[in-house]
């Protein structure tokens, strides 16, 4: 890939753009899993955070980024963050660099550019989690593999086996990715075989021939092995893990709809309301465009689409088959390739426009020309969302602690409960109370006045019933602190007597 001064120009330009958007309110409070990991991973000493499983949810990696990044800059919102940052960052320029393989400079540039603007991409990048980076070693991987596909050696499927390490050492999510490149390498080589077969030859001019050989093998085979060394000391604590969190009964309503396909996809459009009507329009034409883009990509990079293709279903596949929660978190690492898809649908829909309205001489814009109008549309309205990014954190735990302590007496009691305890017992105020049954609660507020403050409303209340009843008998509503957290809002309380 050949890279002209204008490549570079559009490259560094959008990386400064997605790095501008990315340090505005970088510094914002933390929400719940931020303070769960910063609490029990980053704060460990190095020895112990390798060697401690005791959630799904555990980012080791990304533990270690930025239990480096504290250690350098001390800890804050914004240090805790910063490996996301970068990696977000990063992403938005790997997606550039992965486009060129399977687009043109145009559809690469703007598929970037949209990414770079993306509100869903921005709060990720803000957020003190290994997603972005899985997002980052993912399309990593993908640009690698298809590099392969040209000129396949050694050295390069040793880069793709610790890239792959790195990505499963983020997150075990990635494995599914990685499973999802395995069953494409796998069609690949019986594909060859049939076309040796057919040539009459072992190599006959089959361009699958050195793909389809024994150096992606090795790749694979050396990222599981490095990954498997990375997590040995850790298999017993993950298979009690597993164990432990597929033998939770699914009694509560708000927790069995997190397993179900359907109340992913009405997240995902939730988080776009905001936009009111151009979400009514809009999304069914992006989800038009991405439909023609990944037909065309199948096309023309059949082994490019078909990672993606495979990932999405298998994904889902696999959270139905073990009862997991269904999080839009978990397709996160989709989003280069539904952006890179979504532009190219564009592109074929203009060209197509533009050759009809020339054949009828009532048009000379070109059908790229017009490809890019209807892009930059699309970035603008992603610009339009974004500010909602800003406008709240993640979770107001600060807003709702400040409030509290600010109109609270001098003799007032304050306790939280349900995960917000963790949130304030354990970072923004330990000296508050924690209550985990009705009598405790009750103990609270005799002979005092009390303010009781929780989050996660619809979770809280199926979890908590005999303290909520108490709530709505002896408590008054005060105030909502609204985050950009979806169903994540802290609510404070106060006792009536």
């Amino acid at each position: 890939m050949t890279m002209r001064t204008s490549d570079w120009l559009w490259l560094s330009s959008i990386l400064l753009l997605a790095l501008v958007l990315r340090i505005v309110k970088l510094d914002a409070g933390l929400w719940y899993d931020e303070i769960v990991t910063l609490v029990n991973s980053v704060r460990l000493p190095t020895r112990e955070l390798i060697t401690t499983y005791t959630s799904l949810n555990t980012h080791i990696l990304f533990s270690l980024e930025a239990q480096a990044s504290i250690a350098l800059l001390g800890e804050s919102a914004w240090s805790l963050r910063l490996p996301a940052l970068i990696f977000g960052v990063a992403s938005v320029g790997v997606l550039w660099w992965l486009a060129r393989f399977v687009a043109s400079p145009w559809e690469a540039n703007l598929a970037a550019l949209l990414m770079a603007v993306s509100y869903h991409h921005v709060w990720f990048s803000q957020n003190a989690r290994g997603y972005t980076g899985l997002l980052f070693w993912s399309l990593f991987a993908t640009a690698i593999f298809l590099h392969n596909m040209q000129r396949s050696t050694w050295r390069s499927w040793v880069g793709y086996a610790f890239v792959m390490a790195a990505a499963l050492y983020t997150h075990l999510t990635a494995a599914s990715f990685f499973a999802a490149q395995g069953i494409v390498y796998i069609a690949l080589c019986i594909w060859n075989r049939f076309e040796n077969e057919r040539l009459g030859s072992k190599t006959g001019g089959n361009p699958l021939a050195e793909i389809a050989g024994l150096k992606p093998l090795f790749g694979f085979a050396l990222g599981g092995a490095l990954a498997l060394a990375l997590y040995a000391v850790l298999l017993p604590q993950i298979l009690g893990t597993f164990d432990s969190v597929l033998a939770l009964p699914v009694e509560k309503e708000v927790v069995a709809e997190w397993k179900s396909p359907i109340w992913t996809a009405l997240e995902i459009v939730r988080s776009l309301q905001n936009l009111g009507l151009v979400t009514i329009v809009g999304l069914p034409a992006a989800l038009l465009f991405v439909s023609i883009g990944v037909v065309s990509f199948f096309k023309h990079h059949p082994v490019f689409a078909a990672f993606y293709v495979v990932h999405i279903p298998l994904t889902l596949g696999i959270l139905l088959i073990l009862s997991f929660n269904i999080w839009p978190r978990f397709f996160f690492i989709d989003m280069g390739f539904i952006f890179l898809s979504l532009v190219r649908g564009v592109f074929v829909a203009t060209q197509y426009l533009a050759r009809v309205l020339k054949s009828r001489e009532r048009w000379r814009v070109s059908g790229d020309q017009l490809g890019i109008m209807a892009t930059m549309t699309g970035v603008f309205v992603s610009l339009f969302l974004l500010p909602l990014n800003y406008r709240y954190p993640k979770q107001d735990f600060v807003g709702a602690h400040a409030f509290v302590e600010s109109s609270r007496a001098a003799d007032d009691r304050v306790a939280s409960f349900g995960l917000a305890a963790d949130a304030f017992s354990g970072y923004y105020a330990p000296d508050w109370e924690v209550v985990k049954t009705r009598g405790q609660l009750d103990r609270l507020r005799a002979g005092h006045r009390a303010w009781l403050v929780y989050a996660f409303p619809g979770r809280t209340a199926q979890s908590y019933p005999d303290i909520m009843d108490s709530v709505a008998t002896n408590f008054d509503f005060i105030q909502a602190f609204p985050g950009t957290l979806g169903h994540g809002d802290v609510l404070v309380y106060r006792s009536r007597q």
